[in-house]
């Protein structure tokens, strides 16, 4: 095989292997996850109409988000210190980029795109090592789970949804709520990926004294 040869097999394997990552990816994601962020929609909508509304308006929500992301992103560097896999400093660089974004800082915006199609395609480069957490049904789902809430919040944010009845009237309660429930999914990621990683290392305990 030529050289230009291989360099056109190897292209074409990179190629195939990211399709096979995409693939196991959306095949693996639960199907309950998908309606989920819309299931949301319904019940912040109905909240809304109750004496408690006041929680889904716009002031409310930018103080709850900002707070629930914040204690996230101090609990993923504990969590990534403590275990230092792979996959912890991925969800940490995530969660982190995720913060500077909930700060409005210029091009944090721009700059979590970018860190999720960064992330993507080194996790899909090293799904083997990654697989052992992303094997957890909980773990994959609420990442899963997690990024589809961000998406639909910002379809609202994009306003693709204008069509809908009244939709200017309850955007922001929606899409400042959603986000925020979107935080609350990566907190329980990170929460869940801690309480793997200390059953996984309380089992590696004991089979080391059954050894002994």
């Amino acid at each position: 095989m030529t050289r230009k040869n291989k360099k056109k097999f190897d292209i074409a394997s990179a190629i195939f292997h990211h399709l096979e990552s995409a693939k196991i990816t959306l095949l693996g994601i639960p199907f309950w996850v998908w309606p989920m962020p819309f299931l949301l929609c319904v019940v912040i909508l109905l909240i809304r109409q109750t004496p408690i509304g006041w929680m889904t308006e716009k002031p409310v929500q930018e103080i709850i988000a900002p707070t629930v992301i914040s204690l996230t992103a101090v609990l993923v560097l504990f969590v990534h210190r403590w275990t230092r896999e792979l996959f912890t400093l991925f969800l940490a660089i995530l969660v982190w980029a995720l913060f500077m974004r909930e700060l409005h800082f210029y091009g944090t915006g721009r700059g979590l795109y970018a860190t999720v199609i960064v992330l993507a395609f080194l996790a899909s480069a090293k799904r083997d090592e990654l697989s052992e957490f992303l094997g957890q049904r909980s773990i994959g789902a609420l990442l899963g789970l997690s990024l589809w809430t961000y998406i639909v919040s910002k379809m609202f944010d994009r306003h693709y949804f204008s069509f809908l009845p009244a939709y200017h009237d309850w955007n922001n309660n929606v899409e400042e709520t959603l986000e925020t429930c979107g935080h609350l999914f990566v907190l329980s990621l990170v929460v869940m990926t801690l309480r793997y990683a200390s059953l996984r290392s309380r089992e590696g305990s004991r089979s080391k004294k059954k050894t002994t």
